[in-house]
This record gives C-alpha cells, sequence and structure tokens, in this order.
C-alpha cells in the first residue's frame, strides 16, 4: 500500500494534523496509524481540558494564543464536519497563586505574557479574595488571573479532529507500528502488527507516551517516557461563588465541572512508567493523604468535600524539559518528523501544533509559528528549554 503521508498515532495531536493535512487539498492520500480506535488507552480524553495562555516560554504563550482563537471559533473551523461533538469550551478563566518565593517569577511571567498580546492581570491577595472569597491561604502574595482562558471537553476535541480529518478524506487504520524499514536518508515503509506494510513519502510521529519506541525503530532517540497523573472529582457541601481553573507553585490544581469539582496535583515522585492500578502503590492514599490537605489548606471549604470519583492517564513525559519536542528528530532520515514530550500540555496546543506539522510536511517549513527552538536540536545539545515558575 502506497501512501504520501503516514500518521502514527491518532490521539488528538495525530488527528490535528490529519485534519490541517487533508484539508489542504495538497498532502495528497493521508493515513493514520491508530491501533487503539476507541481511545481507551489515549492520553487525551483524561485529561483535564485546560487551555491557559499562563508560560514561560514564548513559544508556548503564543501557541496557546493560536489554539485558544481556533477552540473558541470551533464551530467556524469545523463547519460542514457531520456529527461534530460540542467542545463545551468554558472560557471562566485561570489564576495563577504564589507564595512570596515566587512573586518575583510571576512578575517576569506576566510580564512576557503582556508582550505576548495575553491579557494577565496581576493582582494582589487582597483582589484575590475580594474576587473569589472562598481562596483562603495566608501564604498567598500575588495572582495572576487570565480572563480568557479555559477549558474544553478533551473527548470532544479528539473526535472533533477526528471526524474533521476523515471528512476531508483522511484515512483510519486500526493497527501498531512494529517496524519502520529506512535506509541511510529515508523511510521507507512502515509494518504494521497485522502484516500489512505501508510505504510512505512522508511519516509524522505522534505516538504521545509510545513515541519513544516509534523513535527507536530508525535508531533514534527521544526523551520521551509515560508518566501517571492521575485527576479527581469531588462534591463540596458548602456553596463556593464561580471560580476559574486555580493553580498553585506546586502543580496543584482544581476547576468547577458540573455540580462539583475536578483536579488534583502531577505526582512527581513516581517512576517514569505505564501504572495500570491507582488503588494500590504509590497512588493508594494519594488523595487522601497528598490531594485533599492541599485543597483544603487553599480552599478551606474543601474540608466537607466527598470524593466521588479518580482516573488516571500517562503524560507523554519529556525529561530534558519538559517541552514538546517538534520536527526532525531521526539522525539521516530527511522525511519523518514528530511533535512529543509535551508534559500536559498536548490538549491545549494541538490546533497550533497540529497546524505546524502541516506546514513541516507540505512545505518544509514554519509559517503560523516559529517553532524552532523547540526542535530536537536541544536535546542533542543537551540545552533545556524549560518552563519557569509554571508546572
Amino acid at each position: 500500500m502506497k501512501r504520501d503521508i503516514a500518521i502514527i498515532g491518532g490521539g488528538i495531536m495525530g488527528s490535528a494534523a490529519a485534519y490541517f493535512l487533508s484539508k489542504s487539498g495538497q498532502a495528497g492520500n493521508v493515513v493514520v496509524i491508530e491501533p487503539d480506535p476507541g481511545y481507551q488507552h489515549a492520553t487525551t480524553p483524561q485529561g483535564a481540558g485546560g487551555v491557559r495562555q499562563q508560560f514561560s516560554v514564548a513559544e508556548n504563550i503564543d501557541q496557546s494564543r493560536n489554539s485558544l482563537e481556533f477552540y473558541k471559533n470551533w464551530e467556524t473551523y469545523m463547519a460542514g464536519v457531520p456529527d461534530l461533538p460540542d467542545l463545551n469550551f468554558r472560557e471562566e478563566g485561570y489564576l495563577f497563586v504564589v507564595t512570596k518565593e515566587g512573586e518575583a517569577t510571576l512578575r517576569r511571567n506576566q510580564a512576557l505574557q503582556e508582550k505576548h498580546g495575553v491579557d494577565a492581570q496581576l493582582i494582589s491577595y487582597d483582589e484575590v479574595r475580594r474576587r473569589f472569597p472562598s481562596i483562603n491561604r495566608d501564604d498567598i502574595v500575588l495572582g495572576c488571573h487570565t480572563p480568557d482562558d479555559g477549558w474544553i471537553d478533551p473527548n470532544a476535541g479528539l473526535w472533533g479532529f477526528r471526524r474533521a480529518a476523515e471528512h476531508f478524506g483522511a484515512e483510519y487504520i486500526r493497527a501498531r507500528v512494529s517496524g519502520i524499514e529506512s535506509d541511510a536518508t529515508k523511510v521507507r515503509s512502515l509494518t504494521l502488527d497485522s502484516g500489512q506494510v505501508i510505504e510512505a513519502d512522508f511519516v509524522i510521529n505522534t505516538a504521545g507516551p509510545w513515541a519513544a519506541q516509534i523513535a527507536g525503530m530508525t535508531g533514534a532517540h527521544l526523551p520521551v517516557v509515560p508518566m501517571c497523573r492521575v485527576q479527581h472529582f469531588w462534591k463540596c457541601a458548602h456553596e463556593i461563588e464561580p471560580l476559574p481553573l486555580v493553580k498553585d507553585e506546586s502543580g496543584m490544581f482544581f476547576r468547577p465541572e458540573g455540580d462539583g469539582f475536578a483536579g488534583g496535583r502531577p505526582s512527581f515522585d513516581i517512576a517514569p512508567g505505564f501504572v495500570d492500578d491507582i488503588y494500590s502503590g504509590f497512588f493508594a492514599n494519594y488523595f487522601e493523604e497528598t490531594i485533599w490537605p492541599m485543597m483544603a489548606a487553599l480552599v478551606p471549604k474543601f474540608e466537607d468535600l466527598k470524593l466521588q470519583r479518580s482516573w488516571f492517564g500517562h503524560y507523554a513525559q519529556n525529561t530534558l524539559d519538559g517541552n514538546m519536542i517538534i520536527g526532525k528528530y531521526s539522525p539521516g532520515h530527511d522525511n519523518i518528523i514528530t511533535a512529543c514530550g509535551f508534559s500536559g500540555h498536548g490538549i491545549m496546543h494541538a490546533p497550533a501544533v497540529g497546524r505546524a506539522l502541516s506546514e513541516l510536511a507540505l512545505t518544509g517549513r514554519y509559517q503560523s509559528l516559529d517553532l524552532t527552538r523547540l526542535e530536537y536540536s536541544r536535546v542533542e545539545q543537551n540545552a533545556p528549554l524549560a518552563e519557569i515558575g509554571i508546572k
């Protein structure tokens, strides 16, 4: 089977790339290879769905602004796509709160965000308490509120991109890539676990937590590992005012969700790898012993919360610096690129990155956003480009 472009991994990133490529009318035959078409084990459906502009790396700010514009105009961009899911975008803002230790960093980050066109409002602790009286922790000295931010239904975002890609002609195959044939300069074909062989002129690796496994098939290395992240949904016995998504320096976050709240805190002490059970081992009492006390310290009314359920997914964690890797990565091979290692930022940046991957595949260069600093060269040079003050 011969295809012009083959995409390995049909999650939100692969499907976004497939959408932009197929819609362009310039990509020829696009095939997406996805072993889990129901997305039962995919990263995206388990995400919080947050879309924020509060970053310290300029490229991430710009990607968020680009993606926010897309998500806010979802139905316009996806006009004509049958059975398009409702994205349920909720523009209810983000609020970062910091202690004295994080004040200078928050101020620097806000200045950069403002320079890039973000409505980022520095607010004193007294103003935080006035706007959001349920937040009450004495060590907070400053907040940054971005009212234009919000969150989407992650599953709707994934399926929306997939249905749009298929609508414009992309083909999805249920299979897993088991091998890649390449020569000194190019990737030639992909072997699937079904035994089928797909020849492709261009290949895109958007396999998420499995991206490094795909890279190894051409002798390349990507510093991307699966990291288990657990979220929780709880209800509170007390009335609480409308809140944005609230986040602190530790990475703890929560946001309104239906008649309760969803949130958690990334567990940075666990070893990389896929986790099958969050009710034993490290995570057995994680909510009761870690999350609940932290939430109640920030919002005292959460002392009376009742946990309803917990769930988990796996970040594609870039162990170098926590930011994505995009572009060419396999030495000598000029027709395979990636976008991986988002470390939790994939949903919020999918429209911008899908567009960038399409541009790289079709023209060999960025046209919408210059993401050169996020390319693989920084891995080769051991030159991290990490977020500062924001997890």
